[in-house]
């Protein structure tokens, strides 16, 4: 059938963007690909060889497989990063134990010491040098301070309690049951002119002094009142953690001064650690002592107060025999502890005063 307007005319009311139609065989009415004109092969073969292309294709390498056989070239490519050294353990605790102490300030030198012997040895691997050079400097450092502070610590303490050290006259050699060179049962005259003044071992105000490591108190001449004076001893005593034991004294007494020499003895400084030793003159207060019924007959007498300051317990000279420390120590050190059972004379106790034992 043709049309008016041609048979290569396009027919009427088409679409112009509508794509023409697929040229086909004049003879043959068959679709030919696009471009494709006589001695040109058709498409089928072109479709063939292109699979035939493609499977060599498959056969290739992945693109990961690819990127593995890449040699890198470090001309072109930055290295990668270097490992980043481990901080040194020995070097943080050398300059943490500077802290702790003196023993932690010795702990720092070492540790110091060690971790500069660490990183030297490889240095690529530990960091810290200057931390660790820190640590043993510190340590050094406090070490110096820490010894300063207790050695003068000990000097204080040796100089507060040192204070005056007795002379102790050389002990010769006792015999198994050494005789007494003094009774210590001295009479003690009835009474004394008002004239007369107070023995010269008395002082005139009360004196507070230490012997070692033993508390000496001697009552002075211008205490009007006793009991109000060893009240405050006592009280000043338990401040400080001490126990009183009276003494009671006079002048002269050879056995009251061999018991004074014997005070810087260690013997006597172990027997009295922690006593307060208040000693009182039987002369100048006899009629304080008959009031709270301390006895006065035989001296140097040693008295535990009880409550009302009357004595509880109480020893003389009489129960050892030379008045020198190895003979005085047991028997005063076992007293004051309320151990001493066994006695040459039993405490009897005034009449009217304390309680028994």
């Amino acid at each position: 059938m043709s049309h008016a307007f041609g048979p290569t005319q396009p027919p009427p009311n088409r679409d112009a963007n509508e794509p023409p139609p697929a040229p086909r065989d004049a003879q043959t009415g068959a679709l030919l690909c696009e471009g494709e004109a006589a001695g040109v092969p058709p498409c089928d073969s072109v479709a063939a060889r292109g699979r035939a292309a493609l499977a060599p294709a498959a056969a290739q390498p992945s693109r990961a497989q690819a990127a593995r056989l890449i040699i890198q070239d470090p001309y072109h490519t930055p290295p990668p990063p270097p490992e980043r050294r481990q901080l040194s353990t020995l070097a943080v605790s050398s300059l943490v134990a500077a802290l702790f102490g003196p023993l932690g300030a010795i702990a720092a030198i070492a540790f110091g010491w060690a971790a500069r012997r660490e990183i030297e040895q490889d240095p690529a691997v530990r960091r810290g040098y200057a931390l660790a050079s820190v640590g043993l400097a510190l340590g050094v450092l406090l070490t110096l301070c820490w010894s300063s502070a207790i050695g003068f610590g000990v000097w204080m303490w040796s100089t507060h309690h040192g204070g005056e050290t007795a002379s102790a006259l050389p002990e010769g050699e006792a015999s198994p049951e050494p005789a007494s060179t003094a009774s210590p049962s001295m009479p003690l005259p009835e009474a004394r002119p008002p004239a007369v003044q107070p023995s010269g071992s008395v002082p005139q105000h009360t004196t507070h002094r230490r012997i070692g490591g033993v508390s000496i108190v001697d009552i002075g001449v211008d205490v009007s009142v006793l009991s109000e004076e060893l009240a405050k001893q006592r009280a000043e005593a338990y401040a400080q953690g001490e126990k009183v034991l009276v003494m009671t004294t006079s002048d002269p007494c050879e056995p009251c001064r061999g018991v004074d020499r014997s005070l810087g003895d260690p013997l006597m400084q172990t027997a009295l650690r922690s006593v307060r030793l208040v000693r009182v003159d039987i002369d100048l207060f006899k009629e304080d002592l008959d009031q709270i019924k301390v006895p006065r007959r035989l001296y140097p007498g040693f008295f535990l107060l009880s409550p009302d300051l009357s004595p509880q317990d109480g020893i003389n000279g009489g129960e050892w025999d030379d008045d020198i420390a190895r003979n005085i120590a047991p028997v005063l050190g076992a007293f004051v502890r309320g151990q001493y059972t066994t006695r040459r004379q039993p405490w009897n106790p005034l009449p009217g005063s304390g309680m028994r034992l």
